[in-house]
């Protein structure tokens, strides 16, 4: 099976693998995926093509899509979502449930998308192997280094 070409089952989560956060997250949850439900494709890869995928790659570099077995795409918080139920986690979003919080949480999300480099500094996420965290410069961050 290509990165392309998905199990039938499968939830496709397009992910920002240079973002320290981004990475350490989906990597947990794919940890989780013990019935490999979840497959990730990195969106900073040199061979990512988001026209393949049916977006602009700046569309995906602030928020998460996530796409379900049956091709419709969740988006940001849902989307998020939609990864923990695909490794069984799915409980564990529960208070998305509560009314308000739902709204909240995506409120927050729209801008710790586009900060996420930032953010991932901010939480101790200073390194990955070897490659240092960007610099952000005038509020926006580089997604590629």
């Amino acid at each position: 099976m290509s990165k392309h070409d998905p199990a039938p089952h499968a939830v496709i989560a397009l992910y920002d693998h240079a973002c320290p956060l981004c990475r350490t997250e989906m990597h947990r949850l794919k940890a989780h995926d013990r019935r490999g439900r979840l497959q990730l494709i990195d969106i900073a890869a040199p061979d990512f093509d988001a026209a393949q995928w049916g977006f602009e790659l700046e569309a995906l570099r602030n928020a998460l899509h996530v796409r379900l077995p049956n091709g419709e795409w969740r988006i940001g918080v849902p989307g998020i979502a939609e990864a923990y139920r695909a490794v069984g986690l799915g409980w564990l979003t529960w208070p998305l449930r509560v009314p308000g919080v739902g709204r909240m949480a995506a409120r927050a999300y729209r801008w710790i998308a586009p900060n996420r480099h930032r953010m991932s500094r901010w939480l101790g996420y200073r390194e990955a192997g070897h490659e240092p965290v960007p610099r952000c410069d005038n509020e926006h961050c580089p997604t590629h280094f």
